[in-house]
């Protein structure tokens, strides 16, 4: 007999709004330029990814956000 999936619990807003704030700083950091290039796709500061990530911030007023110890284009 087969089991039915347990449903999982839904997210509440706040929930949804913190772990979207954490993928888009994840995102950020993982695409932060070195020497102006994205080590992630290779393409110039910003690149599309970090471009969508900084609108989301800018949109839940966390736009200035940078990863902490990198505040310019350079590590």
């Amino acid at each position: 007999m087969a089991t039915q999936p347990r449903p999982r619990p839904s997210l509440s807003a706040v929930q949804l709004r913190n772990r979207m704030i954490l993928s888009a700083r994840r995102i950020i950091t993982e695409h932060w330029p070195r020497v102006d290039r994205c080590p992630v796709c290779g393409c110039g500061w910003p690149c599309p990814p970090t471009d969508t990530a900084y609108d989301y911030l800018t949109s839940v007023g966390q736009g200035s956000w940078a990863p902490p110890g990198r505040t310019g284009s350079r590590p």
